[in-house]
């Protein structure tokens, strides 16, 4: 899975003050209440301008019209009102959270008191009623929409509809209604507004709390979901206290209590590698529901996977300068007895750090396995294959509780066939034929797909071999043999200085949304199933070997 590149707002999170209905806070959480304001304008706006041409039709039809022309104007007043909050809060401007608590506040309140007075003018008793049921849909509609603490609609709410009470209390009432028995019946229907738009707005602002609170892990706030795969969701986080970009990785998928202290058990041995070409973890732990998470550096660039999808083969003097990085923390990793057990292009990322380009990340421990004293290769896992198939070792396949660093150096292999000509080694229509790829067939060398420097090519085979021990012994051994190659050295700081500073043909672009990308999911498969299906597909591919003129590894 790929911890995607992307800039982070490093502005520590502050507690929020709460002003009135908006909560003091970062830049994104004022632009989202900017936005519910308008769009509570807009609605309103919207309904009142259809009721005012509605009337208006209406009364030029009618013999007698139920509105004066004092009512119409205060309705025309208050449709205007909403229409310039509208305007004015759809701006791309972020407003402080002193003024969208002004024009909250003071724009609900001045479209109420219009309303009331649209009513008050117009002929009653139809008029009085129509005023506050407008009124009354103006303040549910703020409360469903704009984020607001209970209290505060219950005041702007009692503030709304106390002008209903003055113009009840002032209005000529039938001989019939006497003004207690009408003001009375005003009250009751204020009220019943009241405690419908603060009910509304404690429903909705407390199920934004719990989604806000839902998003804190620990002094990690998530913001935005940049990755997935097949372990986990990656989240764009921001540290309560510290000002350094991170991201948040949650284990999501369905594991037991052993499996999960196991995941622990092996982020704390990867907190512990140091190479400058390891992703760095920050932080780990659990949420209260059990999910388990951890922090690590946020990235910027891209994965080898997007680097070939959008600018093709690499030169193989990049090819070696990568090669090199990675293979460099897969020595410190392999030292301290642990091996990643899914290299692949999509873990592997390249950035900018400081002033460096063309800097090499190696990500996603979250499959590694510990060397030394496993106590959790047990019966039920013991044939579980973990991997993504189009770089999976043969070993991995046949005996994964076996396997050691050389599974990863064959991972490599097929990540270098991949920058070197722009392909796998292998493609299948499923990973039952990609299996039997790797268990029987031999790739076709590089340079029959790309031009390849012959060095180079015979490194890439080597890496690529079925039988572990004739790879490169050691990552340690892969960087001797890279270093040797003719081109090793020939990618200067320059070019890499060219690809990201934007030169023609070399800049990384900006990167599409990634629904649209093509994934190399990771699989754990249960051999002792996959192997029913691959014994025949095994079969004819070891009788099409005997024929003549076909390759045998």
């Amino acid at each position: 899975m790929t911890e995607v590149a992307a800039a982070a707002d490093t502005e520590p999170a502050r507690r929020p003050v709460r002003l009135g209905s908006l909560p003091l806070s970062p830049s994104q959480d004022l632009r989202f209440v900017q936005d519910r304001i308008a769009l509570f304008a807009k609605v309103t706006f919207l309904i009142s301008t259809m009721f005012l041409v509605a009337t208006t039709l209406a009364g030029l039809a009618a013999e007698v019209d139920r509105y004066s022309s004092i009512s119409r104007a205060c309705h025309v007043s208050g449709t205007l009102i909403a229409l310039l909050i509208w305007r004015t809060t759809a701006a791309r401007r972020t407003f402080a959270p002193s003024f969208l608590q002004a024009i909250d506040l003071g724009g609900t309140l001045a479209i109420c008191v219009a309303f009331a007075g649209m009513g008050h003018f117009a002929i009653q008793p139809y008029g009085f009623y129509t005023g506050l049921l407008a009124a009354t849909h103006v303040s549910v509609s703020r409360a469903m929409i704009v984020p607001s603490l209970p209290l505060s609609t219950l005041v702007l709410g009692v503030a709304s509809f106390a002008s209903f009470l003055v113009s009840r209390g002032v209005m000529a009432l039938p001989p019939e209604l006497p003004r207690g028995r009408g003001l009375l019946e005003a009250a009751l229907w204020a009220t019943a507004g009241i405690a419908v738009a603060t009910l509304a707005s404690h429903v909705i602002y407390g199920l934004q709390e719990r989604a806000r609170q839902a998003r804190k892990l620990g002094q990690y706030t998530l913001e935005e979901k940049i990755g997935a795969g097949g372990m986990g969701e990656v989240y764009r986080a921001r540290h309560a206290m510290l000002r350094r970009p991170t991201a948040v990785k949650l284990l999501t998928s369905d594991g037991s209590e052993t499996q999960l202290r196991r995941f622990e058990k092996e982020v704390q041995l990867t907190a512990r590698l140091t190479h400058p070409n390891t992703i760095s973890i920050f932080d780990y732990g659990r949420t209260p529901d059990g999910v388990f998470y951890y922090a690590m550096e946020l990235l910027d660039g891209l994965s080898l996977e997007e680097l070939v999808l959008r600018h093709g083969p690499q030169p193989p003097g990049r090819v070696i300068h990568i090669l090199l990085q990675v293979a460099g923390a897969l020595r410190e990793a392999h030292k301290v007895g642990l091996i990643h057990r899914d290299i692949k292009p999509a873990n592997i990322h390249l950035c900018r750090r400081g002033d460096v380009p063309d800097v090499v990340k190696v990500l996603d421990f979250g499959l590694v396995r510990e060397l030394k004293g496993s106590e959790d290769v047990t019966k039920s896992n013991l044939n579980a294959v973990v991997g993504t198939p189009l770089y999976l070792a043969p070993e991995a396949i046949t005996a994964p509780d076996r396997v050691d660093g050389r599974a990863d150096l064959y991972g490599l292999g097929g990540v270098a066939y991949y920058l070197a000509t722009g392909a796998t080694p292998f493609s299948g229509q499923n990973a039952v034929e990609l299996c039997a790829h790797h268990l029987h067939r031999a790739p076709d060398p590089p340079s029959q797909r790309h031009p390849v420097p012959a060095d180079l090519e015979r490194v890439i085979l080597a890496c690529l071999e079925k039988r572990p021990d004739d790879r490169p012994a050691s990552a340690e051994a892969l960087v001797r043999e890279l270093a040797r190659c003719a081109d090793a050295g020939s990618w200067s700081e320059s070019d890499a200085e060219a690809f990201w500073s934007g030169a023609p043909g070399r800049a990384p672009e900006a990167m599409p949304p990634r629904s649209g990308e093509r994934r190399r999911a990771a699989f754990v498969v249960d051999l002792e199933e996959r192997f029913k299906n691959l014994d025949a597909y095994l079969s004819e591919v070891k009788a099409d070997d005997r024929r003549p003129g076909d390759r045998r590894s």
